[in-house]
């Protein structure tokens, strides 16, 4: 008698998003049917913060001792190429997730890596494109150190320089131990305001996402200012905690919960039917891979993982996000990406689509300009989790 299909899923901690494995596990047996649930054998790892030793210990630990024949979880691309040794010398395959907040290597990683990612770096880069050509010079960019290690502002920048702009303002909110900052955020602010540029756009995350809500309403630059913030500052998470404030701001949204359509009510219900919970970011990313997997039962089946490998080359899926693909080359799958306007006030947010943002093609020269001027060092692997 066969095994089944040993899927080992790297675990990192998040304090902001507890369930976020178990919602993309959860995600993915909703697009499995579930007479073929048991085919896969899902083995979770932690990973702690998701630091690169304890990664590749996992790693090892998942293709070793558990065997696993495909090794998945939530991953940052600085650590992705150290294991990708250890996969190709066991000839598994690697299928991974990520936020978006580092874009993908410009140059070949392996043939048996494969990832599904959110893309938030897409947002940033429509965002600048769309600021700019809304807005016009000269706009001011504000984040914590933090955030500014991560590919998102060069994206946002190289967004805006593409829409023809020549100035763009970065400020940079300097690291405190103690955390206090709200009391920078305050005086940039009042800079901001000596300056009036033409707009604001914030990348913050966590509770200083929070914390810059607050102080940007303190401040009354609501409606003096237009103010542009991260996709992951626009979420139901961020927004529910400040919406006692009155605020008026735009983002940019790649998945729309609302939306009518058949694929993501499908999606939705499929969540709801499968795990009992409410369908999210997390089950979506999940969710994607099983619709992949879907469609190779035949192949799983008989163990032809040559076969896997190379229709995981060249599938794409359907979703409630558009058409996706999941091997990093030039013809990986643009997100569609959606300007919103939001307004939050008296306990209610609402938010308009009011364009359709312009995704950057992965064969673009920019690309390789956003990973050249990035180079920081940063080895926090994750944003926002």
């Amino acid at each position: 008698m066969q095994r089944n299909i040993k899927i080992g899923f790297l675990v990192p901690y998040s304090s902001i998003y507890p369930q976020m494995i178990p919602s993309l596990i959860s995600g993915f047996y909703s697009a499995v049917p579930e007479k073929y649930h048991s085919l896969f054998q899902v083995i979770p790892e932690y990973v702690g913060q998701g630091g690169e030793k304890q990664v590749v210990d996992a790693a090892n630990k998942l293709l070793n001792f558990h065997q696993v024949d495909i090794l998945s979880g939530l991953i940052s691309y600085l650590v992705l190429p150290t294991l990708i040794p250890s996969i190709e010398k066991r000839k598994r395959l690697g299928f991974f997730f990520d936020l978006g907040e580092y874009i993908p290597y410009t140059h070949h990683l392996s043939d048996s890596i494969f990832v599904n990612s959110f893309q938030m770096w897409q947002s940033e880069f429509a965002l600048g494109y769309w600021a700019h050509k809304q807005f016009g010079e000269k706009g001011t960019v504000i984040m914590p150190i933090y955030d500014g290690g991560y590919h998102l502002q060069s994206a946002f920048r190289q967004g805006a320089v593409m829409a023809g702009a020549d100035n763009l303002d970065i400020q940079v909110l300097k690291y405190h131990p103690e955390n206090c900052n709200a009391e920078q955020i305050q005086s940039v602010l009042d800079k901001v305001k000596s300056q009036n540029p033409s707009f604001v756009h914030a990348l913050f995350c966590g509770t200083e996402a929070e914390e810059f809500f607050n102080e940007y309403h303190k401040a009354e630059l609501n409606k003096a200012i237009p103010l542009i913030t991260t996709a992951h500052m626009a979420s139901e998470e961020i927004l529910k905690e400040v919406s006692n404030l009155s605020l008026n701001f735009y983002s940019a949204s790649m998945w729309n919960y609302n939306s009518i359509e058949e694929l993501n009510l499908t999606f939705k219900k499929r969540v709801s039917d499968f795990a009992g919970q409410k369908a999210d970011l997390f089950t979506l990313l999940g969710y994607e891979m099983g619709l992949l997997f879907e469609q190779l039962i035949p192949e799983f089946n008989r163990r032809d993982w040559t076969e896997i490998k190379k229709r995981f080359k060249t599938e794409n899926i359907k979703g409630p996000r558009g058409t996706r693909s999941f091997f990093l080359n030039s013809e990986y799958a643009t997100p569609l990406i959606d300007i919103e306007k939001i307004n939050v006030s008296h306990k209610k947010i609402n938010k308009i689509t009011i364009e359709q943002g312009k995704a950057m093609q992965y064969d673009h020269n920019t690309y390789e300009s956003i990973h050249k001027e990035n180079v920081s060092g940063w080895l926090n692997p994750y944003l926002c989790v």
